[in-house]
């Protein structure tokens, strides 16, 4: 069977994972980090985005490279950060298993946090 050939890949994936990943990056965020809660939120943002599947490794790398517009990359953070909410109101395990990160930081060190990750988004 000629599908065997090829490996079918949603682009809207890994962006939605790249963002997600981003977020739960945050020094100040607000909800459970858990692996679980992580995989909640990129779930429930997937089912409300268009998937963006490509065939080829020069169709992902185009599709890529389309996704992240910066409308694109606002439509994908809306639906993460609605996705982030949804699962800090109703988180799938119980709040006694829920994985904070406790950290107090000011404005300039979330500045350079943000700062930092573009800067390591532009080198790759």
């Amino acid at each position: 069977m000629i599908i065997e050939k090829y490996h079918i890949f949603n682009v809207m994936e890994h962006l939605v994972e790249d963002i997600t990943n981003e977020m739960f990056s945050m020094p100040n965020v607000d909800m459970c980090v858990c692996d679980r809660c992580r995989a909640d939120v990129i779930a429930l943002a997937l089912n409300h985005l268009h998937p963006k599947y490509v065939v080829t490794e020069k169709g992902r790398i185009f599709s890529e490279l389309e996704t992240y517009t910066f409308q694109m990359r606002a439509e994908v953070l809306t639906e993460v950060l609605k996705a982030m909410e949804k699962v800090k109101e109703r988180p799938s395990h119980p709040k006694e298993e829920s994985v904070y990160k406790k950290v107090n930081i000011s404005l300039d060190e979330l500045e350079k946090h943000f700062d930092d990750i573009q800067k390591n988004k532009n080198q790759k």
